[in-house]
Order: C-alpha cells, then sequence, then structure tokens
C-alpha cells in the first residue's frame, strides 16, 4: 500500500467549506479505487493460494517421502501443503493484503463521514452557527456549567426523596 495520510484526507478546513465540497468526491474516489485494488489483490491471492495448494498437495501425492508423509492420508496432505514454505509465503501475503483491503474499506466509510459532516458544516454556517460571541470560547467553563447543572439536578432529587418520605410518616 502506498503511503497515504488519512488524517489529513480526513480534515475539514472549516473556513473553506466551498473547496472541501469540491475536494470530497475527489477523495471519495481515491479511496474507493484503492479500496477496490485491495480487494483484487486479495481475491487474486486466495486464488494463488487455491492453485499452489492444489499443486502441492499432488506433489505430496506422488512424493510424499519429499513432504515428511510416511503414511500417506488426506489429512497427512494437508498437513504438509500447509506446513509447505510456498504455501506460508502466500497465505502470509494473503493476510496482509486482507488487512490492507479491510484497512481501506474503513477509510472508504470515513470518508463518507467525512461528507456528511460538510454537510453539517455547511448547514451550521448558513444558519449563523459560527457567528457567535466575540468572546474566546474556553471548554473548562463549558464542563464548570455542565458539573453545576448535574449538582442541581443531584440536589433537587434529593429533596424530592427526603420530602415523599416526610410526607409518608
Amino acid at each position: 500500500m502506498e503511503n497515504i495520510d488519512f488524517e489529513k484526507d480526513l480534515e475539514i478546513d472549516q473556513e473553506n467549506l466551498d473547496i472541501e465540497a469540491i475536494r470530497q468526491p475527489e477523495l471519495y474516489f481515491k479511496y474507493s479505487l484503492l479500496a477496490k485494488e485491495a480487494r483484487e489483490e486479495f481475491d487474486l491471492l486466495k486464488m494463488k493460494l487455491g492453485i499452489t495448494e492444489s499443486e502441492l498437495g499432488s506433489k505430496a501425492r506422488l512424493k510424499p517421502k519429499e513432504f515428511g508423509i510416511r503414511k500417506v492420508t488426506e489429512g497427512a496432505i494437508k498437513e504438509a501443503v500447509q506446513r509447505h514454505p510456498r504455501y506460508l509465503a502466500i497465505y502470509k501475503k494473503m493476510i496482509i493484503a486482507k488487512n490492507e483491503a479491510e484497512l481501506l474499506n474503513h477509510a472508504q466509510e470515513a470518508m463518507n463521514q467525512r461528507k456528511r459532516m460538510i454537510e453539517v458544516l455547511v448547514q451550521l454556517h448558513g444558519r449563523e452557527y459560527f457567528s457567535g460571541p466575540s468572546t474566546p470560547y474556553k471548554p473548562e467553563d463549558f464542563w464548570k456549567r455542565i458539573n453545576d447543572r448535574r449538582g442541581e439536578k443531584a440536589h433537587e432529587k434529593m429533596v424530592v426523596k427526603t420530602r415523599k418520605r416526610k410526607s409518608c410518616d
């Protein structure tokens, strides 16, 4: 797999949503093509593994001693073939190709999410969401307000429970 900067491609420049929207189909196509190529590579290796398994199985039946088989049975042949260096090399490549195909499928899904996020940002921009107050936003202030509200709600629950107990007496 060539060097791909997933994180950079997933970034959205909120100041240039028009450019991001224009760039989106190109990025999606790039990852769709890479995912297709990776699936194709996996399928070809899977086919090559089957052919190799068949070839090695035939050789093992003809010359079992070369494969370390004492008694010729289907199980012994299968084990000998799966231990063969040629089989293992193709199997290892197949595993790598499968992982790359899965990764690129996830990247393609992420490009779909990126598209949706651009749409959401455009909608928010159209509703002037980003034209808020000029004072800088501080995340710690947000969490303080949330925790204060949680404390008030917990206190309200305690008062309600206490009142109910008193009214039952």
